[in-house]
C-alpha cells in the first residue's frame, strides 16, 4: 500500500513515498518495506527503537514529535491513535463488514465472550472471538493472546482473517488497558456490555487510581450504537452517560433493570449446574456452578434479547457452553470432584469457593498460590478467602516471578491466621498430588489461580505446565 495512501487518513500529507509492505509497533519485527510505529511504552520510549527499525528495512516511521531529520514518515502528537487508523486503513476496513460485540468489565469477560460465541453460533452466525484465551473463528483457534485486547495492527489483521473466513458476528474483550491504549480508537462497536467494576488493576503501568480505572472503562460506550449494562452495579451510570446521542440502552440486574433475574439456584437435575431464572421465560441451564456464572449468563441473556436473538438460540448457547480454566470441572474416576479455576485475586476465590460450597461438599480442599511482583493486598485478600471458604488449603507457587514462593506462601499463610488446617508445598504438581491424595468420598478439590495458563513464570522463564496434565497423569498410574 502506498504511504499517501495511509497518512491520508489522517489527513497528512506524504513527505516521500513509499511501497508499505508491513505495519508494526515492534523494530524486531520490521521487514523490508515497514512501517515502524514508535509508540510511548511503560518501560520504554519506541523512538529509542528508530535506529533499528530503519536499519532493519523500514520504509516510513510514525512517532510522537519531532521526527528524526532525513526520516521519512510522519510525527503526530498521538501515535497510538494514529496507529490504530493507519492498520484499519491498511487492512481494508475489515469491521465494517462485521458485527463487532464488546465486553467490559472487571469480572467475567472471558466466560461472558464464550457464552455469546456459543449464542451468536446456535442462532446460525459463523462467529470470532477475541479475549484473554486467544483468537478463534468458531471454536477453532487462530493464536494465542498476548493482550485481552490486542494491540491495533494484530487486532486489524484478526478482524481481516475473521471477514475473510465468512465471519458474521465477532465478541471481543475490550479492557481498560486497551481503551487506555488506543488499541481500539476509530472502531464502532454494534453493541458494549458492561459486567461489573471493582478496584484491580490499579498502580504500576496500569491505572493510577479507580477513577481512572473507571474512567477507562466508560469511553468504551462513547463508540458503541447500543449499550447493555448491570444496572446492580454502582458504576453503571458513569457508562451509560457516555452513550452517544440517540444510543440504545438494556439494563439487567436483581431488581429495577428490563432483564430481570428472579432466581439463580443450583439444578437439581445436574450437579455442579446452575438454574437461572428470568423474567418472561422458562429457567435457563447454565453448566457451571455459581451465582457469578449466572450473573454472567443473565448479561449474556439480555444482549443476545438486545440485539433479537431467538430465545431457543439463546438457551441452546449457554446449555453448550465451557470455558477452559473457569469453574472447569474435570472428569476424574474418584467419588470426589476436582475443579480448575482462573481466580487469581480475593473477589474471585471468594466467589468460586461460595459457589461449589452451594453443592454441599464434605470439604473444600484448596490449592493456591498468589503471583509475586504484584500489590500483597492480592495475596493477604486470597488468603482470607480460603479461611472464609476452604475447609482445608494447601499454599503452593502461582507465577511467583521475581520472589521466593515460599515468602509468597507466608504472607497468604499469615492472612489465613490458622482459621483452617493449611499447609504449604511450594512445587506445584506435587501440591496438587496432595490434594487428590487427601481427598474422600464427597470432597471437592479446588486449583485456583491457574486456570487456562500453561505455563508458570519465574524469573523472567515460563515453564510448561498443565493443572490438567497432573491431575490425569496422577489417575493414569493409579490404573
Amino acid at each position: 500500500m502506498k504511504l499517501s495512501r495511509l497518512l491520508s487518513v489522517l489527513g497528512a500529507d506524504c513527505p516521500r513515498e513509499a511501497d508499505i509492505t508491513a505495519l508494526t509497533c515492534r523494530s524486531q519485527e520490521v521487514v523490508p518495506g515497514a512501517l515502524f510505529a514508535a509508540l510511548p511504552g511503560a518501560r520504554a520510549d519506541g523512538r529509542a527503537f528508530i535506529p533499528d527499525a530503519l536499519e532493519r528495512g523500514a520504509s516510513a516511521v510514525l512517532c510522537a514529535p519531532p521526527l528524526p531529520p532525513d526520516v521519512n514518515g510522519l510525527a503526530v502528537d498521538d501515535p497510538r491513535a494514529a496507529l490504530a487508523l493507519l492498520a484499519a486503513e491498511f487492512y481494508g476496513h475489515p469491521a465494517r463488514s462485521l458485527t463487532l460485540i464488546a465486553i467490559t468489565g472487571t469480572k467475567g469477560k472471558t466466560t461472558t465472550a464464550h457464552m455469546l460465541r456459543e449464542i451468536f453460533s446456535a442462532a446460525g452466525y459463523k462467529t470470532g472471538m477475541i479475549g484473554t484465551l486467544g483468537t478463534y473463528v468458531g471454536r477453532t483457534l487462530l493464536e494465542e493472546s498476548l493482550n485481552t485486547t490486542p494491540e491495533p495492527v494484530a487486532l486489524h489483521r484478526t478482524l481481516r482473517q475473521m471477514a475473510d473466513a465468512g465471519c458474521s458476528h465477532v465478541v471481543m474483550e475490550v479492557s481498560s488497558q486497551a481503551m487506555k491504549l488506543r488499541r481500539v480508537y476509530g472502531l464502532v462497536f454494534d453493541a458494549g456490555l458492561f459486567l461489573n467494576l471493582t478496584p484491580d488493576h490499579i498502580g504500576g503501568a496500569e491505572h493510577a487510581d479507580f477513577a481512572e480505572y473507571r474512567a477507562c472503562k466508560a469511553a468504551l460506550f462513547r463508540q458503541c450504537r447500543l449499550a447493555v449494562g448491570n444496572a446492580d452495579d454502582p458504576a453503571w451510570p458513569a457508562m451509560a452517560a457516555q452513550t452517544p446521542p440517540g444510543a440504545a440502552i438494556v439494563t439487567f440486574g436483581t431488581g429495577d433493570a428490563q432483564v430481570r433475574a428472579l432466581a439463580v439456584e443450583p439444578d437439581p437435575a445436574r450437579p455442579f449446574s446452575t438454574r437461572l431464572t428470568v423474567e418472561g421465560a422458562p429457567p435457563y441451564h447454565v453448566p457451571m456452578p455459581g451465582a457469578f456464572n449466572a450473573a454472567d449468563a443473565l448479561a449474556a441473556v439480555a444482549l443476545g434479547r438486545a440485539l433479537g436473538l431467538d430465545d431457543g438460540a439463546i438457551r441452546a448457547g449457554l446449555a453448550h457452553t465451557a470455558v477452559p480454566g473457569r469453574a472447569l470441572r474435570v472428569p476424574v474416576p474418584a467419588p470426589f470432584s476436582v475443579f480448575i479455576d482462573y481466580a487469581h485475586n480475593g473477589d474471585s476465590l471468594r466467589s468460586l469457593l461460595a459457589a461449589l460450597g452451594e453443592y454441599r461438599p464434605r470439604r473444600i480442599i484448596l490449592v493456591f498460590g498468589a503471583g509475586g511482583d504484584r500489590p500483597k493486598i492480592r495475596r493477604t485478600d486470597m488468603g482470607r478467602a480460603a479461611a472464609q471458604g476452604a475447609d482445608y488449603a494447601i499454599l503452593t507457587e502461582d507465577n511467583p516471578r521475581s520472589e521466593r514462593t515460599e515468602d509468597i506462601c507466608a504472607d497468604i499463610a499469615a492472612a489465613i491466621g490458622g482459621a483452617i488446617p493449611t499447609e504449604t508445598i511450594p512445587d506445584r504438581a506435587a501440591a496438587i498430588v496432595r490434594a487428590l491424595e487427601l481427598a474422600q468420598p464427597g470432597d471437592v478439590v479446588a486449583l485456583a489461580g491457574k486456570g487456562h495458563e500453561g505455563y508458570i513464570e519465574e524469573n523472567g522463564v515460563r515453564r510448561p505446565f498443565s493443572e490438567r496434565g497432573v491431575v490425569e497423569g496422577y489417575f493414569r498410574a493409579r490404573r
